[in-house]
């Protein structure tokens, strides 16, 4: 079986490249006839004993937590299809993304300790155990959350942004899975950003925004996507700060700033839409919040904040300028600065890769409407 890993359907093998309804490169399930059985209790890489199954963390391979019994610890453990890597280059790349992932140092990004191929050859990445759970599944569990969570989110988050793109490394899909969440020793709250297997190099020139990285799928979520980037492929911190602006919006509202089901829906909403006022679906958000998240949403990027920087002094700011509300009995439903970089015209390629000539077409009415 395939699944898409942004829109999580299923579809029966050799169905096709990809999802009809997004565009997102579809995968194997972990169950595929000939697929390794990862039981607990199994063994990989001569050094990781598997404990239990964990929530998928985003695009394709299988999450555990597992200890690694040369050093008696507890690591989570990502373990990709056996035939993701299959070009030489593709092994490059993964030894490149693990190089960028290593060098990051920062209370708020998830350690990287170890990387390599079980003994069927499937890539392994072994991650510092957050026990928390992501806040995207959290999300889905529980709805929305409360503001002084997301404001923490927010917070720390921009600390692990600013770590990486002062290292000149930009994360390329920050969303509500992968940020991790966990409590100091205090009890306060402490999120973790992880998912640095998108992760890129300024500087680097030969990305290829349409292959396989190590965490499995295509660059970048299109429900994430910065205007600039859509449209012409840009790169740069900014845009990884408009993906936060999303990604608080959800976490706070319990769903995305922009409507759009399929891709082409997503892309429009991003280029041309405008997103519904937080208060709408939050009517106790506070001021300050609202003001600092729609900042992040502008969607002429020389209207956001510049750097990761310059945002957490806004954030600290505004939060002490307008101050949470007191609570109300509101129901809620479920539901450094661098230089901009611009990527290939492949990246645009990737964006609409998959809809066909007739959805294309469609697009491109939309996008220039």
């Amino acid at each position: 079986m395939l699944f898409c890993p942004i829109c999580d359907s299923i579809f029966p093998p050799g169905f096709a490249e990809r999802c009809p309804d997004d565009g997102s490169l579809l995968h194997k399930l972990g169950d595929d006839t000939g697929a390794p059985v990862y039981a607990p209790g199994t063994v990989l890489a001569g050094k990781y004993e598997l404990l239990d199954e964990l929530e998928r963390r985003g695009g394709a391979g299988r999450t555990f937590r597992a200890r690694q019994t040369n050093l008696d610890r507890v690591v989570e453990l990502r373990v990709l299809p056996n035939d993701t890597l299959t070009r030489p280059v593709d092994h490059a790349r993964f030894q490149r993304e693990v190089a960028t992932w290593a060098r990051l140092r920062s209370d708020h990004v998830v350690r990287l300790y170890d990387s390599g191929f079980t003994e069927s050859n499937a890539p392994y990445l072994a991650l510092e155990a957050v026990p928390g759970g992501s806040l995207g599944q959290r999300l889905r569990d529980q709805g929305p959350l409360p503001f002084d969570m997301v404001e923490a989110a927010a917070e720390q988050v921009l600390q692990a942004l600013q770590a990486a793109h002062e290292a000149a490394v930009l994360h390329r899909d920050v969303t509500p899975d992968a940020i991790v969440l966990g409590r100091r020793a205090d009890g306060t709250i402490q999120c973790r950003l992880t998912g640095f297997g998108l992760a890129k190099h300024l500087g680097e020139g030969d990305d290829d925004p349409t292959a396989i990285t190590m965490t499995g799928h295509a660059v970048g979520n299109p429900a994430y996507m910065a205007p600039e980037t859509i449209l012409q492929g840009v790169l740069d911190p900014r845009t990884d700060l408009y993906a936060l602006g999303v990604t608080l919006y959800e976490l706070a509202a319990g769903r995305r700033p922009f409507p759009g089901t399929t891709l082409s829906e997503m892309l429009h909403a991003h280029v041309q839409g405008r997103p519904d006022p937080l208060e709408r679906h939050r009517p106790d958000a506070p001021l300050g919040l609202r003001r600092f998240i729609e900042r992040l949403l502008a969607r002429d990027a020389d209207e956001r904040y510049q750097s990761a920087e310059q945002a957490l002094n806004a954030l600290r700011s505004s939060l002490a300028a307008w101050p949470d509300p007191p609570a109300m009995a509101i129901p809620v439903g479920r539901p450094a600065d661098l230089q901009p970089r611009r990527a290939s015209k492949k990246y645009v390629v990737f964006v609409v890769a998959g809809l066909g000539a007739v959805g294309l077409g469609a697009l491109l009415g939309l996008l220039l409407r």
